[in-house]
């Protein structure tokens, strides 16, 4: 079970169980509902302004899904191509080594091959124990082997990893829409809450302070 999980989680029980408590709950569990499900809180409430936060909310995980699958997909394309063009033998295909594919034609001690560089770069390490361990850790086994044949290809493998990261880019804003989304719903019922219940003992207050950190607050009068 992941943090996000476990934080979605938590709230959903915190909302149902002060539910359960008080008759006409307060504020804060129609505000704690939109955290969890923009405009559920509203909805609660009566308020129609919950359909654009939900309305918003499905759109946004529809973009995410959709910038995600063709991250995924460009990066698969991508890969096959490195394997069709370039020959690529590798056990072990992560990031790193597709990062040393778009940078070297080829992964051995000929011209312009990673290992070349790798034994160059050796070469200016004066002392012997440190060069030593130095190729260790960054000379390819020979089993991981590409050859791009030209500069040309290995440009274009380039472009489409590239493609596949402008989607994940894509996609990690979306989250942070998303993110968004629960904050300005989990406000927006707050304060439909206390206009609709003036007998709310419980106030919530945001802002910036001196290094414009942002900070959320909550004052509870007993």
């Amino acid at each position: 079970m992941n943090t996000s999980f476990k934080i979605f989680l938590t709230l959903i029980l915190i909302s149902l169980g002060i539910s359960e408590i008080y008759s006409q709950p307060p504020p804060i569990v129609n505000a704690l509902k939109s955290a969890v499900i923009p405009g559920w809180g509203e909805l609660s409430m009566g308020n129609k302004t919950g359909y654009i936060f939900l309305a918003a909310e499905a759109t946004l995980w529809s973009t995410r899904f959709y910038f995600q699958s063709e991250s995924d997909l460009k990066l698969r394309q991508a890969d096959q191509f490195a394997f069709n063009r370039a020959n690529l033998r590798s056990f072990d295909l992560n990031d790193d080594l597709r990062f040393k594919m778009e940078r070297y034609n080829q992964s051995g001690f000929g011209p312009g091959g990673y290992n070349e560089s790798v034994l160059n770069e050796a070469m200016t390490i004066n002392d012997p124990e440190m060069r030593d361990k130095f190729l260790k850790e960054n000379l390819l086994d020979e089993r991981i082997f590409w050859d791009w044949g030209n500069q040309d290809t290995r440009v274009q493998y380039r472009r489409m990893r590239s493609e596949s990261m402008d989607f994940d880019d894509y996609a990690k804003a979306i989250g942070g829409t998303i993110i968004v989304n629960h904050i300005i719903s989990f406000f927006n019922a707050m304060r439909i809450a206390n206009k609709e219940n003036h007998r709310s003992n419980v106030t919530i207050y945001s802002g910036f302070d001196r290094e414009m950190t942002p900070f959320l607050g909550a004052v509870v009068l007993f």
